[in-house]
């Protein structure tokens, strides 16, 4: 690896003005930590004041710091509803750039148009930007409200704002590219996990542990009804009684959808018994309670949580969508919200011999796509090529 001398390296800094912390922030910090360590760029990290992202961020980079959140000022809502916050947010990312000099801006959204007061500010001041985002679907298709406005804002205007785009897979470059009208490059930087869990992958396989009589069901993530499929799951669950002697339930996380579920559950006592509602823990720790990790969701990326229990050895049944169908086995997929077929895979999971069979073909697909060095490689390639972007 060729290191470069620290005064003479570019420097980029990594926007996200999100107050929550999801898989995009984990992403942004491998991100930084990564290029801090290939040598050839000082990654900086511009981030919410009091967010969880500012807390972490020190540890991979200098960390800057925009205002308190008020009414998630860096989304478009944000924009049109609180435009003298958005407008503290532009102010503090020109001090930030006048301060710092960066080569390069690196805007991090959860979604297209999540975030166009970041990337419209440094346009604006003159910054060469590009966009990271892990959902590249248009609104429509995610069943966003105004989809048709967003969209056509996208197509009209945004999709050409940034100088480049980054997503998580060339399929969705291309999907991206055609929906959008997209003239820019864009580059695709594939998912992995936070280091402790690559370390401990190739450990004890938890996936070939012995089930018991009543398989344990893990739901690991934030609450959310709408795009993770919880309401789908409660409705089918307080259906079907019957599955109360073979499975139990844990949904474990925090959200938005978290004291609904929590009513629901305690409004039916059935229900009570075989489902419960716990706060987020270590993923490491929920994985080795349960034997299948379920995935219910109705638009996804490509997941955090199934690269965890892949790379952990925990059997996975998901959606069958782009980001978990390019990983997973047909077998361990089922349709959008055809649940009845999720806990039919998850009973013939029962079977060691299948277990052991998904579990050693997720090891393998982890180590050779997500692993620790898997990413060390990409975050190479797209050094190389964010470079060009950010010296023309």
């Amino acid at each position: 690896m060729n290191r470069v001398p620290l005064l003479q390296r570019e420097r980029w800094l990594l926007i996200d003005g999100a107050a929550e912390f999801g898989g995009h922030e984990v992403m942004l910090l491998r991100l930084a930590e990564e290029i801090a360590a290939h040598g050839r760029v000082t990654p900086l990290i511009l981030a919410r004041n009091g967010s969880a992202l500012w807390r972490r961020a020190a540890v991979h980079a200098a960390a800057l710091t925009l205002p308190a959140d008020h009414g998630h000022a860096a989304t478009l809502t944000g924009l049109l509803r609180h435009p003298l916050a958005a407008l503290r947010d532009m102010l503090a990312l020109a001090r930030a750039i006048r301060t710092l000099r960066p080569t390069l801006c690196i805007v991090a959204e959860g979604c297209v148009l999540a975030q166009p007061v970041m990337v419209l500010a440094a346009r604006l001041l003159r910054q060469r930007v590009a966009v990271y985002v892990p959902l590249t679907e248009s609104s429509h298709k995610l069943g966003f409200g105004r989809s048709t406005l967003r969209d056509a804002l996208v197509q009209r205007f945004y999709a050409n704002l940034p100088h480049a785009w980054i997503t998580i897979t060339a399929h969705q470059a291309a999907e991206f590219a055609d929906w959008a009208h997209v003239r820019r490059p864009i580059f695709s930087l594939p998912n992995t996990v936070e280091r402790g869990i690559d370390e401990l992958a190739g450990h004890a396989l938890l996936g070939t542990a012995e089930v018991p009589p009543t398989q344990r069901v893990l739901v690991l993530g934030r609450l959310d009804s709408h795009q993770k499929g919880l309401d789908q799951l409660i409705a089918f669950l307080s259906a079907t009684p019957a599955l109360q002697q073979k499975v139990n339930v844990s949904l474990v996380g925090r959200g938005p959808y978290e004291a609904a579920l929590r009513a629901a559950i305690e409004a039916t006592p059935a229900l009570n018994q075989w489902i419960n509602l716990q706060p987020w823990v270590d993923p490491a720790e929920a994985m080795r309670n349960h034997d299948v990790l379920l995935i219910a969701s109705r638009y996804e990326g490509v997941p955090l949580v199934m690269l965890e229990a892949m790379a952990l050895g925990l059997p996975v049944v998901a959606s069958d969508l782009p980001g978990t169908r390019a990983f997973l086995p047909e077998n361990c997929l089922f349709g959008v919200g055809d649940l009845q077929r999720a806990f039919r895979i998850i009973a013939a999971l029962r079977d060691p011999l299948l277990r052991q069979r998904i579990v050693q073909l997720n090891r393998l697909t982890y180590g050779a796509r997500a692993s620790s060095s898997a990413f060390t490689a990409a975050v190479s390639r797209l050094t190389g090529e964010l470079c060009s972007v950010a010296n023309p």
